[in-house]
This record gives C-alpha cells, sequence and structure tokens, in this order.
C-alpha cells in the first residue's frame, strides 16, 4: 500500500505497530461498558496480553535501523557494513537495553516492596504517602503509574486505580490530539489519502484478528466465537507505538552524510511519521466504537459480545 518501500522500512513501521497497547486496552476493558459486557476472565487476558507484548516490538524496530543504518545506501556515510549493525544489535539492544532492563526492574521493584512492607508493618508510612510512593516509584522507572502500582492501590481503595487510569488516559488522549501531524496525512511525499485509509481499515482488520480467532480453541478464557472476534479486534494501536516512533525518529537523526540527513533515512522518517500516527488514530476511533454503540443501543451490544 505505501509506494516503492523496501522491506527494512516495512519492518521498522511494522515493529512500531505491532504490539498492543496496554494504556489504550485498559480503557477500553475498565467502567461501566466492560463490567456488563465483557467477563471478567476475558478482560485479564487482554490487559495481560497487552501488558506482556507493549515490549516486544523493541528489538524488532531495532533490527531495522541497525541494518537501515549500515547497509543502507551501501552504507554512505558509515563504516562496519552488517556485521556491525549485528553486533550492534545483539549486544546494545538484547544486551545492555533490554537484559539488563529487565535486571533493574526487577531489583528495584523488589526492593520498593519490601522497603514498603518494613515501613507498613511498622506504621511509617500513612494512606497519603503509600498512595504517593506507588506513583513517584512508577514514574522513577519511566512506566505508567496505572500498570506498576495496580496492586498498591486495590489494598487501599478499588476507586482509586480506574481514578488514576481515566486522569491518565485523557492526558494521553489530549497529547495525541496536541501533537499528531493531522496536515501530513493529505499533504505528503509517502502515500495518498486514498491508499492511507485503504491502509488503515487492512491494519484494522487483519492485524490480528485472524490470527487470534484461528487460535481461540487453544485460549482457554475465549470461551466462544464471539469472544474472539471481540480480542481480535480490539487490540488498540497506542502509546507504544508512539514511542517506538519517537525513538526510532532519534535514531535516524544520527544517519548522515556530510553533515545532511542521508536520503533512505529522511525517507523512513516520513514513513513512520504519517503512517504510524495514522494507524493510531484509526485504532483509538476503531477502539471505542464498541462504547458508543453501547450507549446509543445496550441492548444490542449485550446481544453481539455475550449471546
Amino acid at each position: 500500500m505505501v509506494p516503492h518501500i523496501p522491506f527494512l522500512h516495512a519492518l521498522a513501521v511494522g515493529a512500531c505497530i505491532t504490539p498492543t497497547d496496554p494504556v489504550l486496552s485498559n480503557s477500553i476493558v475498565k467502567g461501566k461498558f466492560a463490567d456488563k459486557n465483557i467477563p471478567k476472565e476475558l478482560q485479564k487476558i487482554i490487559i495481560a496480553e497487552s501488558g506482556a507484548n507493549d515490549g516486544l516490538g523493541y528489538p524488532f524496530l531495532f533490527f531495522a535501523l541497525y541494518l537501515t543504518k549500515y547497509t543502507g545506501e551501501g552504507g554512505a556515510g558509515q563504516s562496519g557494513g552488517a556485521r556491525l549493525a549485528m553486533g550492534l544489535w545483539f549486544g546494545e539492544t538484547w544486551g545492555y537495553t533490554i537484559l539488563l532492563s529487565i535486571l533493574y526492574g526487577a531489583a528495584v521493584g523488589w526492593i520498593a516492596k519490601e522497603l514498603l512492607h518494613w515501613a507498613e508493618e511498622r506504621k511509617f508510612v500513612d494512606r497519603e504517602s503509600f498512595l504517593v510512593f506507588a506513583i513517584t516509584l512508577a514514574v522513577r522507572r519511566q512506566t505508567l503509574a496505572s500498570e506498576f502500582p495496580a496492586e498498591f492501590l486495590k489494598t487501599l481503595d478499588d476507586s482509586l486505580q480506574p481514578t488514576i487510569d481515566m486522569l491518565l488516559n485523557l492526558s494521553v488522549f489530549m497529547w495525541y490530539g496536541a501533537v499528531c501531524p493531522w496536515a501530513m496525512f493529505l499533504r505528503n511525499g509517502v502515500i495518498p489519502i486514498n491508499r492511507l485509509v485503504f491502509l488503515g481499515v487492512l491494519i484494522l482488520l487483519f492485524r490480528r484478528l485472524p490470527v487470534v480467532y484461528a487460535m481461540h480453541y487453544n485460549i482457554e478464557q475465549i470461551e466462544e466465537k464471539r469472544q474472539a472476534l471481540f480480542v481480535g479486534f480490539f487490540g488498540p494501536i497506542g502509546v507504544s507505538a508512539i514511542f517506538y516512533l519517537y525513538i526510532g525518529l532519534e535514531f535516524l537523526q544520527q544517519i548522515n552524510v556530510d553533515g545532511k540527513l542521508r536520503g533512505d533515512a529522511a525517507r523512513l522518517e516520513e514513513v513512520m511519521v504519517v503512517v504510524v500516527w495514522f494507524l493510531v488514530i484509526c485504532s483509538i476511533v476503531s477502539s471505542h466504537m464498541g462504547e458508543v454503540l453501547y450507549k446509543t443501543d445496550s441492548h444490542a451490544i449485550q446481544r453481539l459480545f455475550m449471546a
């Protein structure tokens, strides 16, 4: 659908949009609509799946970026070729960024848990500080407060977690609307708007739905075909995609020849910005269509998802 796009460029875009976003997933499977129409086990598996695969796009993104940097246009402006690209991919991406991050996160989380239990047993922490501790620790670890402190907040008040989720989701959506390059969807050198719209439809239909539907017999939480369709369709593209987009753009700025951005890097930048942002907007709109329909005709939605 994107004219004249090389395989590595397509891989970079695909790595951005593949992970299921935990923030948007949480907004879909929480609230009145979810409580009335989506079984609890189905809610849990959607949240668990989105949290588990949230980071899986990272190595695939940098696989494409490193090869683009060192082999694109004959490796102009760079030395080392594919061998250096693979060495950096294994060493920096897998060894340093991924494995050390896992060790760091596990260590910080365990130490924080032990310190909090120790302080709580001795009455050194009150209700307000308990909540602030969880939020500040989540921010310090550069994660969203809706993910890490969930169990902490539930021990205090079940109403706190949905409130914080709502505030975070609203902030994310407002930021999306403010920074989204709306004009580029119509005026760009990558893909015309008619192809872009058709691409959005194809991604929404074929990104998850066929695979989830084909495998739902092996997923015990999915009890029937309509639930498989629900899980397959509601796999939103969101915060993760934008995060990968911007770290990808930052990386591409390093690919220079004679002080100017190399041609293939400049084209990949434009492709990523236009395609990833457009697919994120499509996913947000389509993912919340169910709730809009529910508010319009709750009985029809109940028959669709719970029959």
